[in-house]
């Protein structure tokens, strides 16, 4: 397998459309706590609370290494924590580095500097990472990003409403303590997403007609927002179509005429 191979796979590999379902009308009533869909970027769960054995894992420098031998398109680190330092290694030459999840240690605004220069980057998973304005200004010039998955930034609305300089920018995840209800503006300035979560971000009822104005949003996942019973009646009422999650729960039950 070569870098012949990933190129080539380019156009099938770039298609972030995994959390679309199939489209369903939904509504509060009757919500079964059993049932829901997989949040396919939620944290994974510790081999110590599963009694399986974790496989050590390739550290940076030797998944770095691979890909630039050609054998990969991405880096992807669940266990290893990785600093802003490490990223110092990445150049705008890694044009195979298409994928990159980090899910332990802490990478700031320094760091996505380091990230900003990748070419065709266009999914980017960081976690337990404090990315301010600064940062989301700079993964703007980063045009090639299409999910994009900070839960744990630091960054407020303002931040969030600069990623409207990506074009394709499919996927948002965002949580953080300082993202306010006014983030729903900014979400809603974003126009090229398909699929929208936020986490503990008091979106209100308000908000959620905001975000919801979105051309193309195909789902929505809300955790911990202010919305009422009457948001989420005139949000099923209105669009019957979309998918929705509310506090990890898939309100999944099927309108009678779809």
């Amino acid at each position: 397998m070569n870098r012949t191979f990933f190129a080539s796979r380019r156009l099938a590999s770039r298609q972030p459309e995994r959390w679309v379902v199939p489209l369903v009308a939904v509504s509060l009533i009757a919500l079964p706590a059993s049932i829901g869909c997989r949040d396919q970027s939620a944290t994974p769960v510790p081999a110590e609370q599963t009694g399986v054995a974790a496989a050590a894992e390739v550290d940076f420098a030797s998944q770095l290494a691979r890909g630039r031998s050609g054998h990969s398109d991405r880096i992807a680190l669940s266990q290893t924590p990785i600093d802003d330092s490490l990223l110092k290694a990445l150049t705008r030459g890694d044009d195979w580095l298409e994928v990159l999840q980090l899910d332990a240690g802490v990478i700031g605004d320094e760091g996505i500097e380091s990230i900003a220069v990748l070419p065709q980057l266009w999914h980017l998973r960081l976690r337990n990472s404090p990315v301010t304005d600064r940062g989301l200004k700079t993964i703007a010039r980063c045009a090639s990003i299409q999910i994009l998955n900070l839960p744990h930034c630091d960054a407020t609305a303002s931040g969030v409403a600069e990623l409207a300089a990506l074009p394709d920018l499919r996927n948002l995840r965002l949580g953080g303590a300082r993202l306010g209800s006014d983030t729903a503006a900014s979400v809603a300035g974003l126009k090229s997403l398909r699929n929208v979560h936020l986490i503990g971000v008091p979106i209100d009822d308000q908000g959620l007609r905001q975000i919801a104005s979105l051309p193309k949003l195909q789902s929505l996942y809300l955790d911990d927002s202010a919305v009422t019973q009457s948001g989420w009646d005139w949000l099923f009422e209105t669009h019957p179509r979309l998918h929705v999650h509310v506090n990890q729960q898939h309100l999944d039950r099927v309108n009678q005429n779809h």
